[in-house]
């Protein structure tokens, strides 16, 4: 048993809904075409958002020193991801750490990131006794770099 009043109320919401689908069905793929051939934003254009870069970090390391002949060499590799200027001294010191001497090692010397350095300096003339040196190595970061090695000097 079909009502009058039923038909006319159901085929109406219906045939909306079938406007609606068909116009997306003509309208998307035309959409989809325009979205692929617009042009790429560019770093100029206003609309172009930022690449988020990974954080430069500062950083590096005395990798080793030892004596060679009359001089101490002291090895510094640049650890971080960027470049640094660097800083730094050869220190000796005593039983009782008290300092002896410090020598320079390095005064403003570039170092790229990844990339090393050898540094060379004269050996001072220390009476004889036991000593601990130092390479102490600024590149700039939170905190300064160092090696260390025991020395004793007999007669």
């Amino acid at each position: 048993m079909n009502s009058p009043t039923r038909i006319p109320w159901l085929r109406a919401p219906l045939m909306a809904l079938a406007i609606l689908l068909l116009a997306l069905l003509i309208l998307l793929p035309a959409a989809a075409v325009r979205a692929q051939s617009a042009p790429a934003t560019t770093a100029q254009s206003p609309l172009a958002l930022p690449l988020a870069l990974p954080a430069a970090t500062v950083d590096g390391e005395v990798s080793d020193m030892y004596v060679k002949g009359k001089s101490l060499q002291v090895r510094y590799r640049n650890t971080g991801t960027t470049a640094t200027e660097i800083v730094g001294e050869v220190q000796v010191r005593s039983g009782d750490d008290s300092l002896v001497v410090a020598v320079p090692l390095v005064e403003r010397k570039r170092i790229e990131a990844g990339g090393r350095e050898t540094f060379r300096v004269a050996m001072p003339s220390l009476p004889p006794g036991k000593y601990t040196i130092y390479a102490v190595v600024n590149f700039g970061g939170d905190t300064m770099t160092a090696a260390q090695a025991e020395l004793e000097i007999r007669q």
